[in-house]
Formats: structure tokens, C-alpha cells, sequence
């Protein structure tokens, strides 16, 4: 389909936001239309689905419990998790996350069902730089404000990350969304500052020197009050609606991120849950990747994926190690690190909540569709 096909003055975007998201949306109205005319049976393509989604899904869910509970019986059982080491650890796991947003330049075309058309794709990649350079460009002259901005993003992004995974499997929202997306969200930022004050101020400061009044009595207290009253009021929720899996992942959340070293709690989840549940709904969008997921095989689609991902990796580390020039030592790649997270954040929010708002209209299109 040529890129001017079905962009009359009629459509609009229904979800709103910037031109190049428009574009695509108006795309995707031209293709689920076509697709009605054809009589394909959007009930049917999403039960069809589910399976491929649980596959990866699966998977990914594994391996990010049992890291996060490896985690959390070597901070119950062992000691000399603090200190140095720490820092290492933290900067291996955001190293090691880095990959996950490194093909949202191909996301919108494997949710179109096709490769964009050259302009398009060009403005994607445009429109994504010059996202990430205003954000970083932010942080250099307001850097109090981007920061907060940063943190406050990041719960919303993690929370909506972890929620859009289980009402996939199942193909129902959750219960208290604006709740579940708080709950999955705010334990890997909020309760760090809450519970582990002295090991979060040197990163607050790396971020920000203002930051560091987050580390008030006060502001712990509400942090850590916010944090309990979502968690527990999601769980009470799952558990009357038959979820036990969104209970069991609140649970170990809480409980790694209470009980052991903040540095090391987070570059397990950052690394292996956060980046790793994502790669694994990536897995499912990549059409090539179909018929491998369906018979339950991963390692081409992780190959694919590594591919694909490879040159974008490589770019970012490239613009690390230059913020890491001037600032040596492990606390200095932390911090160099943060900020190019910080940059490259928003665009892949906007990317995934894109994302997003295109797979719950395909669910509420399934439930109306009559099989």
C-alpha cells in the first residue's frame, strides 16, 4: 500500500498526538479497513495470536522471576552486596537493557503489517533524534526538571509496560488500570528512595544535586504510603478476578526492591525484567518471527532481533562512551549513562504508548467483531 493511500482529510488520528504518529495511524484505518473488506474476522487473528504472544511472553516472564528471586535470596542469605560492587553491577544491567529500545524505528511498521514507505520511515528516525536531542538538550540546561520529568515518565512506562503484558496474555484489561500501572511502576523508582535513602542519593545527585531532597522523611513516608496503597489495592483486585500472576509479580517486585541493594535491585530489573518482558512482546510483533513462535522456538527470532538491533546498540554505546570520556570511573558511567537514558526515554515512551494504544483498539475491536 503507497503511503498516500487512505490519508483523506476524513481520517484523524483517534488517539491524537504528533504528525508522524497521525500518518501512521491513518495508515493503520486504511489497512484494518481493507482487511474487513477482505472478511477476515478480527476475533479470530486475535485468538490466533494469543498463543504466539504467550510463547514469548512466557519466556520472558521466566527468566525476569527468577533472576529478581536469585536477587533477592542473595541480599536475604549472603552479605557484601553494598558498597563498590554495587556500581558495577548497576552499570552491567543498564548496559545490558540498552538493546530493548534499540528497533522502535521498525515497531510501527510491524504493527502496520508492512515496511513504511521511505519518507515515513524517515520521518519516524527524524522525528525520534529530535526527540531524544530536545530531551537530552533539556537536561543539560534544566536539569532539575528533566530529571523529575525522567522519574516521574519511567513509572508510568514500567507500570504500563508490565500491565499491557498480562492483559495480552489474556486478552482483558485489568481491573483498576490507572492503579495496576502505579503498582508495577512505582516500586522500582519509589521505594529505593523510601526504604534505601544513603545508596540512592549518590545517583539522585548524579541526575540532579536537587534531587536529593526526595531523600526527605517526609517525601519517603508519602513515596512509600502511594507505593503500598496501589500495590495492595491492585493485588486485592487481581486475586478476586482469578490473576494470580499479577499478585505473584507485584509480590516479588515489592519484596527485591524492600529487601535488597537498591544499585543491584535495579540493574535486575532494568536489565532482565523491564528490557527482557519487552524484547519479548517485540518477538511477537516482527511478522517474521511468526511461524518460529508458533511451534514455541525462540532462537531465530532472538537472532533476528539481535540483528536488527545490533547497529542502533552500537550507535548509543558509541554516544556513552564519549559522555563518559570527561567523567571517568564506574559512578561516572552511571551517570553518563543516566543521561542518555534520559534522552532516549522519551521517544521510546512515545514509540510504546503509541504502541500501546494501537494493541488495546485491535482488543476492543476482537471483542466486538462476532466470531
Amino acid at each position: 500500500m503507497h503511503g498516500n493511500r487512505g490519508s483523506g482529510g476524513a481520517e484523524t488520528d483517534p488517539s491524537g498526538g504528533p504528525p508522524v504518529l497521525e500518518l501512521l495511524a491513518r495508515q493503520r484505518l486504511a489497512w484494518t479497513g481493507a482487511r474487513h473488506r477482505r472478511g477476515w474476522n478480527v476475533a479470530t487473528v486475535d485468538t490466533a495470536q494469543r498463543g504466539v504472544v504467550s510463547v514469548a511472553d512466557d519466556r520472558a516472564r521466566g527468566l525476569s522471576l527468577t533472576v529478581m528471586l536469585l536477587v533477592l535470596v542473595a541480599a536475604l542469605f549472603t552479605s557484601g552486596l553494598d558498597g563498590p560492587a554495587g556500581w558495577i553491577v548497576l552499570a552491567a544491567g543498564l548496559l545490558v537493557g540498552l538493546p530493548h529500545g534499540a528497533v522502535d524505528h521498525l515497531v510501527p511498521g510491524w504493527v502496520l503489517g508492512r515496511p513504511l514507505p521511505r519518507q515515513t520511515f524517515t520521518m519516524v528516525v527524524a522525528g525520534y533524534i529530535a526527540v531524544a536531542a530536545a530531551a537530552f538538550a533539556l537536561f543539560a540546561f534544566q536539569p532539575v526538571l528533566a530529571a523529575a520529568l525522567f522519574l516521574v515518565v519511567s513509572v508510568g512506562h514500567f507500570g504500563a509496560g508490565d500491565v499491557e503484558i498480562h492483559e495480552a496474555q489474556t486478552g482483558r484489561r485489568l481491573r483498576g488500570r490507572p492503579s495496576a500501572v502505579l503498582a508495577f511502576g512505582l516500586p522500582a523508582i519509589a521505594l529505593p528512595i523510601a526504604i534505601h535513602p544513603d545508596a540512592v542519593t549518590p545517583v539522585l545527585a548524579g541526575l540532579a544535586p536537587s534531587l536529593t531532597a526526595l531523600t526527605a522523611p517526609g517525601v519517603r513516608v508519602a513515596l512509600l504510603a502511594f507505593t503500598v496503597i496501589a500495590v495492595g489495592t491492585t493485588a486485592v483486585i487481581a486475586l478476586a478476578d482469578g490473576r494470580g500472576r499479577v499478585a505473584l509479580d507485584l509480590l516479588v517486585l515489592v519484596a527485591v526492591f524492600a529487601v535488597a541493594p537498591p544499585l543491584i535491585a535495579f540493574a535486575a530489573y532494568f536489565g532482565c525484567w523491564h528490557a527482557a518482558r519487552h524484547i519479548g512482546r517485540l518477538l511477537t510483533l516482527d511478522p517474521a518471527n511468526r511461524e518460529d513462535l508458533a511451534r514455541g522456538r525462540l532462537a531465530r527470532p532472538l537472532l533476528r532481533f539481535a540483528g536488527s538491533a545490533a547497529g542502533p546498540t552500537a550507535i548509543s554505546v558509541a554516544v556513552l562512551a564519549g559522555l563518559w570520556w570527561g567523567a571517568g570511573g564506574v559512578e561516572g558511567l552511571v551517570a553518563a549513562h543516566l543521561g542518555l537514558l534520559l534522552a532516549l526515554t522519551m521517544p521510546h515512551v512515545a514509540v510504546v504508548s503509541w504502541l500501546d494504544r494501537r494493541r488495546g483498539a485491535h482488543r476492543s475491536d476482537a471483542r466486538q467483531v462476532p466470531a
